[in-house]
């Protein structure tokens, strides 16, 4: 047991003690001093972030990922900013639990009066998106949005903290709610629900970095993306017959085209034969009429010169021609007087005569 008689009994004795072992007390303390100033003086820098160096309140210089140098707390303070990291913000709704099967937290009134914008032909659309974003440049992000030590901080001052300015994705967040009720409100129902999708998203990008570059917030969009684009739940039954009667008419007008188009082709096609028969057979008609002008011009050139001739040799070849299709015949001389017996009348009806 440690007896009373251990501890000093008088200033005396404690000035003895101070004085014995002042030095030793006063060298242990500035060791200590020494040490915390030491390991305030480096610091390390995540490959995915980028560190801004604060010299009494002002940026001094940004250090990039590794073991970096800097003067003692308090002289320089690091904040460390994100920015080779991707994040999101979600409109409309709130993933609760991301994996296979990704869970949803119920939406509220205040993501519905997010979602429900006018669009240009005075209908009501449902859209959900998700803007994509990281941070480009680390001191417009710290000091331009908001700044650093203002109000709207959540910590971020301990050293190899990450700087979390909430001020950025409120600006982000604003501006995407603002683009996108400007694009939707510019366009019909049907674009938004259909084939405009791509087109908004990609305008979306757009306008929000333009607008983002003009608050130098520090900020890259990386994507936008459409999540769900439909009519609101209160409408969407009646939206949906209505989609229903349009499929409806366009399919009667698909294939009323379709039987058209059969049908023209087929017409056409009679109508081309029947043209092409008809010059088929003009030419046929007027090249038989010039050969037979052509014969007969050279039969009567043939006749003028001897007449006697030519009409000889016609009449023979006109018998020629009329005999051919008589099946008997029997040719009787001028000269002869009785023909009775020249005849055979003794055939009987299957014969030939």
């Amino acid at each position: 047991m440690v007896s009373r008689d251990s501890f000093p009994q008088s200033n005396d004795d404690l000035q003895a003690i101070f004085r014995q072992y002042g030095g030793l007390f006063l060298g242990i303390a500035v060791l200590l001093l020494v040490g915390v100033l030491l390991s305030t003086m480096f610091y390390r820098v995540e490959a995915t972030d980028e560190a801004v160096v604060l010299r009494f309140g002002r940026q001094h210089a940004t250090a990039n990922p590794g073991l970096n140098f800097k003067a003692p707390w308090p002289i320089d303070k690091v904040y460390h900013v994100p920015v080779r990291s991707i994040q999101s913000l979600e409109f409309g709704f709130s993933t609760e639990r991301a994996g296979r099967r990704t869970k949803y937290s119920a939406q509220s009134k205040q993501q519905l009066d997010v979602t429900e914008m006018l669009t240009g032909d005075l209908n009501l659309a449902h859209l959900e998106w998700v803007v994509q974003y990281r941070i480009k440049d680390a001191a417009n992000a710290l000091f331009k949005m908001g700044g650093v030590g203002g109000d709207s901080w959540m910590t971020a001052s301990a050293e190899g903290s990450l700087a979390v300015n909430p001020a950025v994705p409120d600006t982000i967040r604003d501006v995407s709610e603002s683009v996108m009720r400007k694009l939707v409100g510019d366009i019909s129902i049907d674009s938004v629900l259909t084939l405009g999708r791509e087109q908004i998203a990609f305008d979306a990008k757009e306008a929000i970095q333009e607008m983002l570059d003009q608050y130098e917030a520090g900020v890259e969009i990386v994507a936008v993306k459409l999540q769900t684009t439909e009519p609101p739940a209160a409408v969407r039954d009646a939206f949906q017959e209505v989609n229903r009667a349009r499929q409806l008419k366009e399919k009667t007008v698909n294939e009323a085209e379709g039987q058209r188009n059969r049908q023209i082709p087929a017409a056409r096609g009679a109508r081309d034969k029947a043209i092409s028969e008809s010059e088929g057979y003009k030419e046929r008609i007027i090249l038989e009429t010039k050969g037979r002008i052509n014969a007969f011009l050279s039969q009567l050139k043939e006749y003028e010169k001897s007449p006697d001739v030519t009409r000889t040799r016609l009449y023979l070849e006109t018998l020629e021609e009329v005999l051919q299709s008589v099946g008997e015949k029997t040719i009787i001389d001028e000269s002869v007087e009785g023909v009775l017996p020249l005849l055979n009348l003794d055939t009987t009806s299957g014969g030939k005569r």
